[in-house]
């Protein structure tokens, strides 16, 4: 049973008071920033179609953001957490690249988007969030209004690979592969992440660092299967190669609380 001060539909986390509200979730006791001490991770960069994606998160009120003329970007982010406030567990998060302020024209269509992108700057929505424990699913929907499901998935390095596989109702979903290799280190940097949460358009930032890292353009493989969330993956086009594959052996971040747009 998760229990919030003032209940689960208190006053929304803005203002001074914000950081200092607590969560008392599976046990244990979670605040702001939720800190996620270590873990690795494969993310693959997919250009898909923006109708088709749009179509997709229509509800959520937000804009995908145009990288091309009618092409939009999902990111599928496949993440071990070895070390977090929320323990260990594995986590796939299926997201489009946003509009920063929705509803607005970008300063320089299509450029803007791609400057954000290069820069690990650019604002996305999340569709699914699927996690592997119960805590992880409660901390993400109560204090941030994430979209996660407790489902089953898969993580091993063999063979130079790294390999996530989903399965959700007891039928395989995807699975994604890139090579576990690398080296570069990206300073602490900060990105933001759309949610709907009670009931209103928000805004979480997150402050991150790599370590470990390796980008290739075109490097992952990902694989569906027939369970109807890979149905709709295929209305994007998929699978097919993504245009820029990564894999982060170290990354740590802290996520604050969720602000009102």
């Amino acid at each position: 049973m998760a229990e919030q001060g003032g209940g689960i539909g208190a006053s929304r986390l803005q203002g001074e008071g914000a950081d200092a509200r607590r969560f008392q979730i599976e046990g244990k006791s979670l605040g702001f920033p939720a800190r996620f001490q270590d873990g690795c991770s494969a993310v693959g960069l997919f250009a898909v179609p923006a109708g088709a994606a749009q179509a997709l998160i229509h509800e959520s009120g937000f804009e995908v953001a145009p990288v091309f003329p009618g092409r939009a970007i999902m990111s599928l982010s496949c993440v071990h957490y070895r070390e977090s406030d929320c323990g260990s567990y594995n986590e796939i998060s299926m997201a489009f690249f946003v509009k920063k302020q929705p509803g607005r024209a970008r300063a320089v269509p299509y450029l803007s988007t791609w400057w954000d992108i290069a820069r690990d700057a650019a604002a996305t929505h999340i569709w699914k969030l699927p996690v592997t424990t119960q805590l992880a699913n409660d901390a993400g929907v109560l204090m941030w209004g994430f979209p996660k499901t407790v489902e089953e998935i898969d993580f091993e390095v063999a063979d130079g690979r790294a390999f996530f596989q989903l399965r959700m109702d007891g039928r395989k979903v995807l699975r994604y592969s890139v090579r576990a290799e690398g080296t570069r280190h990206q300073p602490r940097g900060a990105s933001a992440v759309y949610s709907n949460f009670e009931g209103a358009p928000h805004v979480t930032h997150l402050e991150h660092e790599y370590r470990d890292a390796g980008f290739r353009f075109g490097g992952g493989r990902l694989s569906l299967a027939d369970h109807p969330v890979a149905e709709q993956l295929r209305g994007l086009g998929l699978p097919r190669r993504p245009l820029v594959a990564s894999w982060i052996g170290h990354l740590s971040f802290d996520v604050g609380p969720p602000r009102k747009l």
